[in-house]
């Protein structure tokens, strides 16, 4: 390969690259709420505690099964000691193990046990939806801030156009003044205009900047991170007929879809659950347990055999024709030698064998005092049932007032906006009739920039009113189930 061709293909492949990241600097709004749903820190708490009560569910289903353990003790005794093989003490000191399996099932309980499940389930749910009502929250202010930091940019590009007309003007003007046609001031007070609306169009960027900045934060995005906003044309955002929308048909459709509702059902029914496995701890309870176990038991020193070492008296008497003639009985000497470390196991095979043992039985326990927990645990989940039958009230009647509001300020947004627009289009044609009225003279250069100055604000107020109206919309299709797109 050339040089040229080297450097060719480096160029395309680094200018590739760099339109890559610049592809990838711009954001929409379904990319920012998708973001926000992964990486706001709210957002991962809350799938942190829905985690943690999926844990708690397998916790609560594994203790309906009946529980099995196997225990093992290996040590050394030394000076008197419990044999374990012949429980009998000696003095000879001794490697030992023991071993159990043993297994407990509870058989009656009150459903005690399927009651804490139930109720586990039901708050594993509870907090799995509660994740989606914090996106939905997110969304919500993603796509408030979305929207404000393109209602920037739009100021800017009115500040702009501005900006432009006014420098045209003054340069129009100056000529006219140098030329001796207008007086000094004209131009002026046109100078002044100019730097005024200068200052409009530079105050606008930064605003816009911290605009983006606040979107940044809530995305949990760096402050100093690429990040450009794809910017939809505002006429083309569609959005719904105001005048077919009734506030008590998208109160009926956010009952049966926003999630909170549903998080406060499925937080009552795990109350409930609770409860009743709180009045089964205060009633008796029955299992059935199991257990195998054996023992080994391995004596340090090993016999070496037996020496008569003497006799001794037994006490005892033989008759005899000539009379009682004592008995006498030898005396031994035991002989150890010390096992080598491949023989402390010998026979240990067999030893547990012979020291095999089962064991079976039903156990009952009765509550009948323990200090008034299994009482004091009862009432704080009865108190919690009717914490959760409150909240479901509370957050109704606080799901209608929202509906309401978000309905009434979408209708008075539209309301403005309407307003807005033709104002806008008076403001228009006024300024269009006082140019031509400037540009020949007759019009002094205060009464048209005052003109100017009517037409900038009512673009701002229309656009300003068209973005509120948009949110608006927005924020009533969220609650009739539609999610939050642009």
């Amino acid at each position: 390969m050339s040089m040229f061709a080297r450097f060719f293909f480096i160029l395309l492949s680094g200018s590739m690259v760099l339109g890559l990241e610049a592809q990838d600097e711009r954001w929409d709004l379904r990319r920012c709420v998708e973001y926000g749903f992964k990486n706001n820190i709210n957002v991962r708490q809350a799938e942190i505690q829905a985690q943690s009560s999926e844990v708690n569910f397998n916790q609560s289903t594994l203790q309906r099964i009946p529980s099995l353990s196997y225990g093992v003790t290996h040590g050394f005794s030394f000076g008197r000691t419990l044999d374990r093989t012949t429980n009998i003490y000696t003095d000879r000191s001794a490697m030992f193990e023991q071993m159990s399996v043993s297994s407990n099932v509870l058989l009656f309980n009150f459903n005690r046990l399927k009651n804490t499940q139930a109720s586990s389930g039901f708050t594993y749910e509870a907090d799995k939806l509660n994740v989606e009502r914090i996106k939905n929250d997110i969304g919500l202010n993603i796509a408030q801030l979305y929207l404000r930091a393109l209602l920037s940019y739009e100021q800017i590009e009115i500040a702009r156009i501005v900006f432009e007309q006014t420098k045209a003007q003054y340069r129009n003007t100056r000529k006219l003044v140098d030329a001796g046609s207008l007086p000094e001031l004209n131009a002026a007070e046109l100078e002044a205009t100019v730097a005024r609306d200068s200052a409009t169009y530079v105050q606008a960027k930064s605003q816009a900047e911290l605009d983006k900045l606040s979107l940044k934060s809530l995305l949990n995005l760096p402050a100093d991170q690429a990040f450009e906003l794809v910017i939809p044309t505002v006429d083309k955002i569609p959005v719904e007929n105001i005048l077919t929308i009734r506030p008590d048909d998208i109160y009926e459709i956010a009952l049966k879809t926003q999630p909170q509702i549903k998080v406060n059902d499925l937080r009552l029914q795990a109350s409930e659950k609770t409860f009743e496995a709180a009045k089964a701890q205060m009633k008796p309870s029955l299992s059935m347990f199991g257990q195998l176990a054996s023992n080994f038991n391995q004596f340090l020193k090993m016999s070496a055999g037996v020496q008569v070492t003497g006799e001794q008296a037994t006490g005892a008497y033989a008759k005899t024709p000539t009379g009682l003639l004592p008995v006498y009985a030898p005396t031994y000497a035991f002989n150890f030698s010390k096992r080598n470390v491949g023989q402390y196991f010998d026979g240990y095979g067999k030893q547990l064998r012979d020291q095999f043992g089962q064991g079976v039985g039903l156990s009952m326990n009765i509550p009948l005092f323990n200090g008034g927990s299994a009482r004091a645990n009862a009432d704080r989940a009865k108190l919690d049932i009717k914490r959760s039958e409150l909240n479901i009230d509370r957050d109704k009647l606080q799901l209608k007032q929202d509906v309401y509001t978000a309905f009434y300020s979408a209708t008075g947004a539209h309301q403005t906006y309407l307003a807005r627009e033709k104002a806008l289009t008076t403001a228009m044609r006024s300024f269009e009739l006082a140019t031509k009225r400037f540009d020949v003279g007759v019009m002094q250069t205060i009464e048209w920039l005052t003109n100017q100055n009517n037409l900038t604000r009512a673009k701002v107020d229309k656009v300003v009113a068209q973005y509120e109206y948009i949110f608006r919309m927005k924020v009533l299709e969220f609650y009739k189930g539609q999610g939050i797109k642009l």
